[in-house]
């Protein structure tokens, strides 16, 4: 079973202002007047257009995949695979700012876990109700807390 991670508009607003100076810084050398060489317009293609296909890529392939053992929390390159075993307190949280955290929203959980290096990982399920009642299936051991 695999939740996408939830959108909500702060992560929003914050992805894209990060693109829009990353592109700006690109374009204000052309925008000023300045006569740049071959070389320095490919580095600049080289550096920001990857760039920003991470930033779009990170925002909108963020998943949660739940198979027989483990929770897996994925975006493209970076995830955590959680064994079900290892899971002792889940409860929400709208921290997105610090932590381990693979999430693309403030609506979040955090998931402890004697497996995770940073003992805890946060994560946001686009349905979190759905999500969370999957994990007390393969993990009822775990604490589950609410707001």
């Amino acid at each position: 079973m695999t939740f996408k991670s939830k959108i909500d508009l702060p992560f929003s607003i914050m992805i894209f202002l990060s693109i829009a100076v990353i592109a700006l810084a690109g374009v204000l050398p052309f925008l000023l007047g300045e006569i740049l060489s071959f070389s320095t317009i490919i580095l600049l293609l080289i550096v920001i257009i990857p760039t920003i296909l991470l930033l779009i890529l990170i925002t909108f392939n963020t998943r949660y995949i739940f198979y027989d053992d483990y929770l897996q929390a994925k975006s493209v390159f970076f995830g955590s695979k959680i064994p079900y075993r290892d899971i002792y307190k889940v409860h929400p949280t709208g921290n997105f700012i610090s932590g381990y955290r693979i999430m693309t929203s403030k609506d979040g959980i955090e998931i402890h876990s004697r497996s995770i290096g940073f003992g805890s990982v946060k994560i946001s399920p686009e349905n979190k109700d759905l999500f969370i009642e999957e994990l007390k299936k393969r993990a009822p051991h775990a604490d589950y807390q609410s707001k």
